[in-house]
């Protein structure tokens, strides 16, 4: 054996026995064998299997082998073995008695079905490689400080020196000394296609070519790469080569990009597509067709993303982004405390391998993620490629000899002060900390992503004074930049947002001149068309006004429009109702709100809506973007609820199928996070974990003849939170054309911000128009 083979053998292997790729979510089980490397493992070694980065997996449970989930372990014969799952991401297994010579093997069974479970619950989210990695402590001694959760980055170095027992084989260390096994390598796909979608650019030239994105995704937003579905497009005055008919091939992986479509007519519109066979249809997002293109475009992303453990993904991130969410820019985000230099150079050379102007723009940059008490999280953008990184901390154990640590995000400021660089603070692990902020270098916040929507600090930044835009992001751990869904991550409550942005162009320097301008709107998810002015000033422009404003604004949905909100700094002082009133037997139940005005502040509720003397008909649900939000009918009269949501409005319409007089009851408990646990004293670098805590509980009542009168809307006293019974009301129309004529205008600067709700409960937060009262 040469010299590199006994390296690589050194610590060992770990196997994948069962199949190579299993689906999304489904229970599967999954076999791993662990083959002993030169050093083996004497008792009280241990091995710490664990993912890169966060997942959903369903934790494996250790109890009862008839239950789903059952985590087996299957010893050498003479050997007893212990297994610890201390996350959601990891477990430790300890040789309790015999050793591990080299070759031996021990299996771990993930989900093992020998006992009557049906497997365990794997992660939702689509992943071409999905790792398992294996710390190997053969010898089990040295300080229990390391675990996958609480590690911000890990070396695979090893200090200690080795030694050969005569007696044994086995060769053990003297230290702590721990090495990482040849990891096994798993393949999760999509599902089967549960909806359709279709994306098109914003602002299309009447007569020129443009790029049509199809994806099939399955109910997790995976692709769905096994759909073969034959799809009609169809759109006033488009001509689509190859005809308006397309049938999916292997080869499109449920994603198909359609090059050279054409619209042959102007105006506003929407393209419809349909898979009739398989019951699926959907419309695009707002497009304008015009003799000539504006002069400012609207352009679609996701600047804040890309918590991703293994840099060699970072590529497939891009990729993500670019070909099936169709974004037109993206920013790989990682936490500077977490990035390596070496990582971060990896990031770098695939923002350039992927920056193609006119078609995909990759924001170069990273995430400087202080505690509170110095900043809080701050996103960073370079004007330029290949900018070093200047983390919170951690330049001496990430980086290179000739680093430093920027400690505060004053000295963030001080460093990039009179650059290119743009920062914008947000709410993610850590929400920032408004006390500091720098108008030179952040011209806007970030107000939701999939740890949920926070309207709070859009409002903490206006009261404040601060003149900044608003944007959306993803902030997301699974490399599915654009369109992430929470799935059953404990940490995450939201689909991800996204940011308009009005350009000349699509390149790295107007996007960023764009934002620096705060020509940028935030929303959740959904490409919303929106545009106002006030006295002729776009979205992010201050000017000097009189004594009265006029508000013009423009909002095309991607679905019916429930009302738009005017505000004035913190007042509101228009709201235009689009949904009409209501005409049927149709009742809506929405809850609401937040735990707490900070980072992980997501609600858990659960109740029921009960008809005393009637049936429930259809139900529709509102803004179920994580699978844990529910409903089970309990006879004809009867729904439980559950729902999981962060600082949005959910719920659901149902069909009362009798007309009654009875009591239409409505009941919801809440769980509030309070606040992440951690071991030892609670310091910051442990294992960290969501506490919850019981909140509120409410009941509302009403008949059909009550709720003519108006929504029941009960306040629950702090962070927006409350839950209301109504008549649900009428779809009318995706658009809305109106203006308001403010003629109390304030002395000083008047922030003229919308928010837009639609009926499904999208929502966006248009930048402000910044009006100054002189005198």
């Amino acid at each position: 054996m040469s010299s590199n083979d006994h390296k690589e053998n050194k610590w060992g292997k770990l196997e994948l026995v069962s199949p190579q790729q299993i689906e999304a979510g489904e229970l599967a089980c999954i076999t791993l064998r662990y083959i002993a490397g030169t050093i083996g493992v004497a008792r009280g070694g241990t091995l710490t299997i664990w993912t890169d980065s966060d997942s959903d997996w369903a934790k494996p449970q250790v109890e009862d082998p008839a239950a789903d989930g059952y985590l087996n372990l299957v010893p050498p014969p003479g050997c007893a073995a212990s297994v610890h799952t201390p996350d959601h991401k990891s477990f430790v297994v300890t040789l309790m008695s015999g050793k591990l010579a080299e070759g031996d093997s021990i299996d771990i069974i993930l989900g093992d079905r020998s006992g009557g479970g049906a497997g365990l619950r794997a992660q939702t989210f689509y992943e071409p490689r999905r790792n398992f990695l294996c710390e190997v402590n053969p010898s089990g001694s040295g300080p229990d400080t390391w675990t996958p959760m609480g590690a911000e980055t890990k070396s695979d170095s090893v200090k200690a020196a080795e030694v050969e027992q005569q007696d044994t084989n086995l060769l053990v260390l003297q230290g702590s000394s721990t090495g990482s096994a040849t990891p096994a390598v798993l393949r999760i796909s999509g599902g089967d296609a549960s909806e359709l979608s279709a994306i098109a650019p914003s602002d299309i030239e009447l007569g020129s070519g443009f790029a049509l994105q199809l994806k099939a995704s399955d109910i997790w937003g995976n692709p769905a790469e096994k759909y073969r579905g034959k799809i009609e497009i169809k759109a006033p005055g488009l001509v689509v080569p190859g005809g308006n008919s397309l049938e999916f091939s292997e080869e499109d992986g449920g994603v198909r990009r359609v090059e050279g479509a054409v619209f042959t007519e102007e105006g506003a519109t929407r393209i419809d597509i349909e898979d009739a066979e398989n019951g699926l249809l959907a419309s695009s997002n707002q497009i304008r067709i015009s003799q000539k293109l504006p002069t400012l475009k609207l352009f679609w992303g996701d600047p804040h993303s890309g918590q991703i453990g293994d840099a060699s993904k970072i590529g497939d991130y891009f990729a993500y982004a670019r070909d099936v969410s169709a974004l037109d820019f993206a920013g790989y985000q990682r936490n500077d405390s977490a990035h390596s230099t070496d990582e971060y150079e990896v990031q770098q050379v695939e923002e350039k391998a992927y920056h193609e102007p006119g078609r995909f723009v990759p924001l170069p940059g990273y995430e400087w993620s202080g505690a509170v008490e110095i900043g809080g999280h701050h996103n960073v953008y370079f004007g330029r490629f290949d900018r070093p990184m200047k983390r919170w901390r951690g330049a001496d154990k990430l980086g290179r000899p000739d680093e430093t640590d920027l400690p505060h995000v004053k000295d963030l400021h001080n460093y990039y002060r009179g650059t290119d660089t743009v920062i914008t603070p947000h709410v993610g692990g850590t929400h920032a900390n408004l006390e500091w902020h720098d108008p030179t270098l952040e011209p806007a916040i970030e107000v939701t992503s999939t740890h949920g929507s926070f309207e709070w600090i859009l409002r903490e930044s206006i009261g404040k004074g601060y003149e900044m835009g608003f944007v959306g992001g993803n902030d997301c751990h699974t490399g599915r930049a654009g369109d992430d869904r929470p799935g059953f991550q404990e940490r995450r409550y939201s689909k991800g947002g996204l940011t308009g942005i009005y350009a000349d162009q699509l390149t790295l320097k107007s996007i960023l001149e764009a934002m620096k301008a705060k020509r940028v709107y935030a929303t959740t998810g959904a490409r919303i068309r929106a545009g106002v002015t006030v006295d002729g000033h776009f979205i992010g422009e201050k000017y000097s006004c009189g004594t009265k404003c006029e508000i013009k604004v423009d909002v095309e949905g991607t679905a019916a429009l429930e009302r738009i909100e005017v505000y004035r700094g913190l007042d509101l002082i228009h709201t235009e109702v689009i949904s009409g009133p209501p005409t049927g037997n149709k009742i809506r139940v929405l809850w609401d709100g937040a735990s707490r005005w900070s980072s992980y502040s997501g609600i858990r509720w659960d109740g029921h809506v009960y008809v005393s003397d009637g049936e429930i008909g259809e139900v529709s649900p509102i803004r179920f973007d994580s699978p844990r939000s529910n409903y089970e009918r309990v006879g004809a009269s009867k729904l439980a609820l559950n729902g999981w949501a962060c600082g949005y409005p959910s719920g659901l319409v149902f069909d009362l199928s009798k007309t009654t007089d009875a009591e239409i009851s409505f009941a919801m408990n809440s769980s509030l996070i309070v606040g992440p646990t951690f071991a030892a004293h609670g310091e910051k670098q442990a294992l960290r974990r969501m506490a919850h805590a019981p909140g509120d509980s409410v009941r509302v009542t009403g008949t059909l003849a009550q709720l003519q009168d108006g929504p029941m809307q009960v306040n629950l006293g702090h962070s927006n939170r409350n839950v209301t019974l109504e008549l649900a009301p009428e779809a009318v129309s995706d658009r809305s054309t109106f203006t308001v004529l403010d003629q109390n205008v304030q002395p000083g600067v008047n922030a003229y911000w919308v928010k837009i709700v639609q009926q499904d409960m999208e929502m966006a937060w248009i930048s402000p128009v910044f009006a100054e009262k002189l005198g």
